[in-house]
């Protein structure tokens, strides 16, 4: 499914079960594997004395050299050693850095880890990945521990960019021989709270006819979806907005893997468009699998 693997380590043990995964789907899909390790910037500018700058350039050489020796090592003790994978070095801050390291590379999937924490520390280390998925070329996996590994749930608008979301999913699920659910929120209360904005009647109820038959339309939408995408997946139709409906699925069916499009926006736009992909990665009880539909491909 991917051709061009990037995986992110900070030689933590959450950066080593990121390099796992990113070797596994590596070797599913007969890609190329890269790790990248981001280096702080520290190299100070001496304007008073420039002969100094060159010492400072020397000993910064020698720092990225010891990160480069330090991140073979890592990989050799996670993945053994004579591991294919070329060795990524970037300074500066990791949000930049590995979604450039990425399209410098070619990436098609850039994989990085997310500490196992909860409340207020999962949602801060949430809002990172959350940044590196706005800002990356390319799909996008987050690991995090949590979930049954033998579940994969996938989320789709019901819209045509959705669909290779869809098949990326059931790659997944076959990957790991897990089972394939796959998920549309119907939001009636902001379908009515949109209406109110432009309605006389103020916040009201739909009847329950109406309420019915946007029911029926998304089922059918939502098994057209599976069947366009030539998968065969268990259809969960919920109520609620987007991503709280993708997350609370999640959570009850204990999934090991959310797998959810993100939409491939370039520039102001995508720097200062949230979306629903950005939203799940950060509080997802597992790992969030990002699709961006210009950069995957699927076999």
């Amino acid at each position: 499914m991917f051709r061009r693997v990037l995986v992110a380590t900070d030689l933590s043990s959450a950066a080593a079960h990121a390099v796992r995964a990113a070797a596994a789907a590596a070797k599913a899909a007969g890609a190329k594997l890269a790790v990248c390790h981001v280096m702080p910037n520290v190299l100070p500018t001496n304007m008073l004395f420039p002969q100094a700058n060159n010492q400072a350039i020397v000993g910064d050489a020698e720092l990225e050299r010891k990160a480069g020796d330090a991140v073979e090592a890592h990989v050799d003790e996670v993945l053994g050693e004579g591991a294919d994978v070329d060795v990524l070095i970037q300074k500066g801050d990791p949000q930049v850095e590995l979604p450039r390291a990425a399209e410098d590379w070619g990436a098609d999937l850039l994989v990085t880890g997310s500490h196992g924490r909860t409340g207020v520390e999962r949602i801060l280390l949430g809002s990172v990945a959350e940044k590196v998925v706005r800002l990356a070329p390319c799909s996008v996996l987050v690991v995090r521990s949590g979930g049954r590994s033998d579940v994969v749930l996938g989320a789709t608008d019901l819209s045509d960019p959705s669909l290779p979301a869809i098949r990326a999913a059931a790659a997944m699920a076959q990957q790991r021989g897990a089972a394939l659910h796959v998920m549309h929120a119907v939001d009636v209360e902001g379908m009515v709270r949109l209406e109110a904005l432009g309605g006389p009647f103020g916040v009201q109820p739909p009847p329950r006819e109406l309420v019915q038959a946007m029911h029926d339309s998304a089922r059918a939408a939502l098994d057209g979806a599976i069947a366009r995408a030539g998968v065969e997946a268990t259809p969960h139709l919920v109520e609620g907005s987007a991503a709280a409906a993708i997350v609370r699925t999640a959570e009850e069916l204990q999934a090991g893997l959310v797998v959810i499009a993100t939409h491939g926006r370039t520039g102001i736009a995508r720097v200062l468009l949230g979306s629903v992909a950005e939203k799940v990665v950060r509080v997802a009880p597992c790992s969030v699998l990002a699709v961006r539909e210009r950069a995957v491909r699927v076999a």
